[in-house]
């Protein structure tokens, strides 16, 4: 096993709820649903009820064999005594989903982006830093061994100080006009970069610090949202980082993710199923040349498998600082550094690519 990875708190192992803990789902989407039947797998955890406003929902979801109300409304959910909510709703319900759960002393779950703006982002995080139960953000890339371990050897010096970097997510999801809230800029915020490569951009803070100036351009090519993005980013750690992503691109069916990083001593890439590293000298238990560590040279911590680990790690960080544990790395304060990485692409795009500022 890769000796630097192994004491990464993502990947420490039987994590989970530290009590038993009542659990309801809020959106029956397809996050939602995923959510839905991780959380059942946890033998501390009880799914209680979910709540969504289409009727054709709540068929569909008992239709896979859970047995719980789907209510219309979130009020009755929380009648029925939920210690936690999984928000998994279009990203302008966010903030007043949220607030009514903490209100209620509701401990909360919302899937990225943090919200459709940076102004309900900033509002959601005021509220969660005065909130009585703990608020985080579904940022799952924060959980995958192969980028955890990665950051762990950047942070190690294994390549030495980084001079420039790659990064990419690829997605083949849009192939013609669509329909719905996700391609709709009020509703969801954005297109592929705040739908699919905002996990992107949080890998990209975590490895190389906030960026201070971004330049941006994007197409539309089926959408009303941006279908792909092409921007360089100025971060503390890594002076230039380009940046790439699109959903409208064949031969993706499942997203994949990739960081490159040029450093002083070799070079490092990184995707969803491994890591190569080239070492001018050994270092970190690796040898000088190429090395590949792929999924058996990582830790394997999740329990069980729901497409890949990450899902089952993030849900169950969530739950054990829900129920008294440590906080994870996925925090509205984290989410909201997002949201401000997502607000200067987006205003550098609209702008014709002219350089545009991080907001602090």
């Amino acid at each position: 096993m890769l000796a630097v990875a192994a004491a990464a708190p993502e990947l420490e192992p039987d994590v989970g709820p530290l009590r038993p803990v009542r659990v309801g789902i809020a959106g029956l989407g397809r996050m939602g649903v995923a959510h839905a039947a991780v959380l059942s797998m946890f033998p501390a955890v009880t799914l209680v009820g979910a709540v969504d406003g289409q009727p054709s929902a709540g068929r569909r979801f008992h239709g896979l064999g859970f047995e719980v109300p789907v209510h219309r409304a979130l009020d009755a959910l929380l009648d029925d005594g939920v210690d936690a909510v999984w928000i998994c709703t279009p990203p302008d319900s966010h903030l007043p989903l949220a607030r009514r759960c903490l209100a209620r002393h509701v401990a909360v779950f919302v899937e990225k982006p943090l919200a459709h703006s940076l102004e309900d982002a900033a509002a959601l995080t005021t509220l969660a830093r005065n909130a009585t139960r703990p608020v985080v953000c579904g940022y799952t890339l924060a959980f995958w061994p192969s980028f955890v371990a990665a950051r762990e050897l950047l942070r190690a010096g294994a390549i030495g100080a980084p001079r420039r970097a790659e990064s990419s997510m690829f997605l083949s999801q849009v192939s013609g006009p669509q329909r719905g809230w996700m391609y709709d800029r009020a509703r969801s915020g954005g297109g592929v970069v705040a739908n699919v490569s905002s996990h992107l951009l949080f890998l990209l803070r975590a490895y190389f610090g906030m960026p201070t100036v971004v330049r941006a351009s994007w197409s539309r090519v089926h959408t009303a949202v941006e279908d792909e993005l092409r921007a360089t980013l100025a971060m503390p750690r890594c002076p230039e980082v380009t940046f790439h992503s699109s959903w409208a691109v064949p031969g993706y069916p499942l997203s994949m993710t990739t960081i490159a990083v040029e450093g002083a001593d070799g070079m490092l890439s990184v995707r969803n199923d491994g890591i190569r590293v080239e070492l001018r000298e050994a270092r970190l238990g690796l040898p000088a040349g190429v090395s590949w560590i792929g999924e058996a040279a990582l830790p394997q911590p999740a329990r069980f498998l729901f497409n890949g680990e990450a899902y089952v790690l993030e849900d169950a960080h969530a739950l054990r600082w829900m129920t008294g544990g440590a906080p994870p790395p996925i925090t509205t304060d984290a989410a909201l550094d997002v949201q401000r990485i997502m607000h200067a692409l987006y205003a550098s795009a609209e702008n014709g690519g002219r350089p545009a500022t991080v907001p602090a």
